[in-house]
This record gives structure tokens, C-alpha cells and sequence, in this order.
């Protein structure tokens, strides 16, 4: 049943995650472009972002971590080395999580790191190619339903 509620808002959260970097990345960009000032808002919706990838974050180490679940009875009774070979494990287990945790790393480096890059044409510059990168990161770790891995673009309570 947690898990189930927990599988629910990793995929609500997932599109506000990527609603919000979406954002957040066009705005440095057009920042970037327009050469307009550095804005309490981009600095916002940054921080947004990280607070959002981290709730994310918090969502699938719960259902990772949880007892009786996939993950946990694929790390209890398959050989490391057989997760490896397997691509659908292999993701699940490894690929996937350690991707999104380098998004989070990313993410919050970025707002720490643009604090401190002046001028803002720079700030706006560096802070788009960082965004962007995340925000790569994020869609190639995401189990699409039109890959092999085969997940529903939307998962909603049953009940």
C-alpha cells in the first residue's frame, strides 16, 4: 500500500520536476539571449527546482529502501553480476538512481555556484549550459513508456 502511494507521487512528481527545470532553463536562456539583469525570480525558481528534484529524491528512496518491493527482493536474491547483464535491472537498480542523484548534485551546486559568477551575462550563460545538462540527465534517466523499459506516462491511484 506505501509503496503503491509512494510509485503514485514519484510519477506526479516527476512532471513537476520537469516542469519546473523546463522553466527554469528557458528563463536563463532567455536571460542568456536578451542580456536583461539577473532576477530575484531566476534565482527562485532555481532553488525551486532543487527543492523539487529533492522531494523527487525522497520519493524513490523510499520505495527503494522499502522491505517486500522489487528493488529490495532483486538486491536480496540476484547476483550483482546478474543485474548487470539484465538492461530492465541494471537501470532500476543502478542507472537510474545514480543518475537522478547526480541531477540533485547538479542542481544544488548550480544555485550555489551561480551566487557567486558575476557579471550576469556570465551568471545567465554558465547557469543555461548547467540547467541544460541537468536537465538531460533527468530525461535519459527517465523510464519512458516508448523505451524497452516500458513505464505509463501517467500513474494514477486505484481505488
Amino acid at each position: 500500500m506505501i509503496y503503491a502511494a509512494l510509485l503514485v507521487f514519484h510519477n506526479l512528481t516527476r512532471w513537476l520536476v520537469l516542469g519546473i527545470g523546463l522553466w527554469a532553463t528557458v528563463r536563463l536562456w532567455q536571460g542568456h539571449r536578451s542580456g536583461r539583469a539577473w532576477q530575484p525570480a531566476d534565482r527562485t525558481w532555481l532553488r525551486v527546482f532543487a527543492w523539487a528534484i529533492s522531494l523527487q529524491c525522497i520519493l524513490g528512496f523510499g520505495m527503494y529502501l522499502l522491505p517486500n518491493t522489487f528493488i529490495s527482493a532483486t538486491l536480496s536474491n540476484v547476483e550483482f553480476g546478474v543485474i548487470m547483464k539484465n538492461s530492465i535491472l541494471r537501470f532500476f537498480v543502478l542507472e537510474h538512481p545514480l543518475q537522478m542523484f547526480i541531477a540533485i548534485g547538479i542542481s544544488h551546486w548550480c544555485n550555489w555556484y551561480l551566487k557567486r559568477v558575476q557579471p550576469d551575462a556570465l551568471r545567465f550563460k554558465r547557469g543555461a549550459w548547467i540547467m541544460t545538462l541537468t536537465m538531460l540527465i533527468i530525461l535519459t534517466g527517465i523510464p519512458w513508456p516508448f523505451l524497452y523499459l516500458a513505464r505509463p506516462w501517467l500513474r494514477l491511484p486505484v481505488f
